[in-house]
Order: structure tokens, then C-alpha cells, then sequence
């Protein structure tokens, strides 16, 4: 029996990988979570519930204590979620001893800060127009170079952290403000605002070869009207797309960070004033909706533990490829429903 072990089980993606690898009975599923409502929420999911340490409160206990229980659990193949977890990973540059679906260490923490990933991609163009702000004068000097309203975002972390479209200097000091009052002293960007369509595309790669990519478009936000943004950072409603009209972009912005690409890459993306797709992050991990593209034929989680433990792919992937325009409903307190819309 393969035995796989899913951290950050309690979060929206750890449930959708273990509802996904549910689909294959044969698999033994551990989940972690270093919440205990986190651990009692998907606990049914999985085999065996492992409490972990939080991450953000010490990199070597955490990388310690995930250690343990993949050596204590048999596990083969991990899959790491959270980016705090993620981050105290590639800060000590941890090595799991099992197989896993991060990319190399290096490329992990170029990924989880979105200015360096833009300067290592080197890819002009690719990526919204983009400032790091470094003191007043830099923000002074963005307006006067940049095309107002501009996006105003945290350089590191998930779900639109500390987002918000801004049209003056003063607007951008005051909100950079107010968070450094409620002390997070984040790193912060300005960019090139992008009111287009939200969009994924996942890819898994062994070796530097794309084995299956699925792509969806993001059409609602929880809570959205009530975010400053219009962004929470958990989708409610999303759709599947045709991955092959994102793969030349996505692929090769995977290919600018990573040479012999191998593991897990998300590409988030959202299409400027005139419809072209602009890269706006990208993570070494799952993201979108991995139970949206399971239920549309392409079981990514499924495939990439058969793609990285050298197995074929097998029913992890339909002979149709990715239904298109399948729906994912989210709300809370039941379970999502996945279909397409009524006429």
C-alpha cells in the first residue's frame, strides 16, 4: 500500500488533494495540520491525523516534527501546502525524506516572493508592470511612471494579502500605513492594475517534461463585496478552461525559473485592459480548485503522486483530457457542487 501524506489538511487545497486521492482506494492517506479544528474538519478525509507544530513560530521544529512523522508513518510522497509551512521549508532548506511534490528548494523560495520572482524570470511583458516600494520617493516616483488606478498588494503570502486598488501616493501611504499600525510590516508592490479575467493553470513536470496541466477561471470571491479588493483569496464559483491557450505563457515562465522543471506549478494569472493574460504570481504548489479539475477529468493530485513515484498515470486522467466550462460551487458549511449551468 502507497501511504501519502497531505499537510495543511483543514485548508481548502488540503481538502480538495484528499478528496481527490480518495478516488484511488489503495492509497493510505495521512493528514497534517497544526490546527486542531483544522485536524477534527477533514479528519474522515484521511487515514490517520498527525498534529504538526505552526510553522511560522520556528522553522526547525516544524521541518523536525513533518520529518518525523513521514519517517514514522512509511510515508512515500508528501504534499506540503501552506506557504508558511513552504517558507520555513526553503528558509532552512529542509530536505523531506520521502519523495514530494515541491520543486527544488531554491525555486520554492523564489516563487513564495513575487518580486523575485519576477527579477529571476527575466520575462519583460510576462508579468504586470511592477514597482517594489522602498520609501516614499519610490511610491511618488511609480505614480508619475505608472498609469493609474494602480494594484497595491503584499510581495509575499497568499489570497490577495493586503491588496487594494489605489489612484494617489496618499491613498497607497495610508493603506501601507494602516497595516504597519496592526503590525504587519509587510513588503510591499505596486503594479500595473489588471481588470481582466482571474486565472490558473496547474502543470505538473518530472524531469522538465509537462506530464498534464488543467486551467479555470476564477468568477467569484467569498465574502468579495465585502473585501477592500474584491478579493478574498477563496473562490466561491469557477469554471474550467482550455489549459493549451495559457500552456505557451505559463510553461515558459515555469522554464525561466526552473531549467529542468520538477514538481508542482501554479500559475496564477489575470488579463490586462486589452485581454492579454499577465502572469501575477506563481506557486510551488496546488492552487485554484484541484477538486474542480478532478471532477473535469484530470485528477492532479492523483496524477502527480503516480508521476513522481514513476508510475503510469493510469485513470488519474480521462481519455477526453479537461472537460471545459465545468463549474465548482462553493459555499459555506456544505459540500461543493460541481456541474454545469442551467440553460
Amino acid at each position: 500500500m502507497t501511504t501519502i501524506l497531505i499537510t495543511g489538511l483543514g485548508g481548502s487545497i488540503g481538502i480538495d488533494t484528499a478528496r481527490s486521492l480518495r478516488k484511488d482506494s489503495s492509497l493510505r492517506l495521512i493528514g497534517c495540520d497544526c490546527s486542531d479544528w483544522g485536524r477534527r474538519q477533514a479528519g474522515h478525509l484521511v487515514d490517520e491525523v498527525v498534529a504538526l507544530p505552526r510553522a511560522d513560530r520556528g522553522e526547525e521544529a516544524f521541518a523536525s516534527a513533518l520529518s518525523s512523522a513521514i519517517e514514522r508513518t512509511g510515508t512515500d510522497f508528501a504534499f506540503v501546502n501552506p506557504d508558511p509551512e513552504l517558507e520555513a521549508l526553503a528558509a532552512i532548506r529542509a530536505s523531506l525524506p520521502c519523495r514530494h511534490s515541491m520543486p527544488p528548494i531554491e525555486t520554492v523560495a523564489v516563487t513564495l516572493d513575487k518580486a523575485r520572482t519576477v527579477a529571476t524570470a527575466r520575462l519583460p511583458g510576462a508579468f504586470p508592470e511592477s514597482r517594489a516600494l522602498g520609501s516614499n520617493a519610490d511610491l511618488e516616483r511609480c505614480f508619475e511612471e505608472m498609469r493609474p488606478p494602480l494594484w497595491l498588494r503584499s510581495a509575499v503570502g497568499p489570497g490577495g494579502r493586503g491588496s487594494l486598488t489605489v489612484e494617489t501616493p496618499d491613498e497607497a501611504r495610508a493603506w501601507i500605513a494602516y497595516w504597519r499600525r496592526r503590525g504587519r510590516d509587510y513588503d510591499w508592490l505596486l503594479q500595473e492594475q489588471l481588470p481582466g479575467r482571474n486565472l490558473n493553470w496547474t502543470g505538473i513536470y518530472t524531469e522538465s517534461t509537462l506530464r498534464v496541466a488543467a486551467a479555470m477561471e476564477r468568477l467569484r470571491y467569498f465574502l468579495g463585496d465585502s473585501a477592500a479588493s474584491g478579493v478574498s483569496g477563496q473562490v466561491a464559483l469557477c469554471a474550467t478552461v482550455a489549459p493549451g491557450e495559457l500552456e505557451a505563457t505559463c510553461d515558459g515562465v515555469v522554464r525561466a525559473l526552473d531549467e529542468t522543471p520538477h514538481g508542482i506549478y501554479s500559475v496564477d494569472l489575470r488579463c490586462d485592459r486589452d485581454g492579454a493574460p499577465k502572469i501575477t504570481e506563481v506557486n510551488p504548489r496546488f492552487a485554484g480548485r484541484p477538486w474542480l479539475y478532478t471532477n473535469a477529468g484530470l485528477n492532479l493530485p492523483l496524477a502527480a503522486v503516480r508521476a513522481f513515484l514513476g508510475q503510469p498515470l493510469g485513470d488519474a486522467v480521462s481519455a477526453d483530457g479537461l472537460q471545459i466550462g465545468l463549474h465548482l460551487h462553493r459555499q459555506l458549511d456544505i459540500d461543493p457542487v460541481v456541474g454545469f449551468p442551467a440553460d
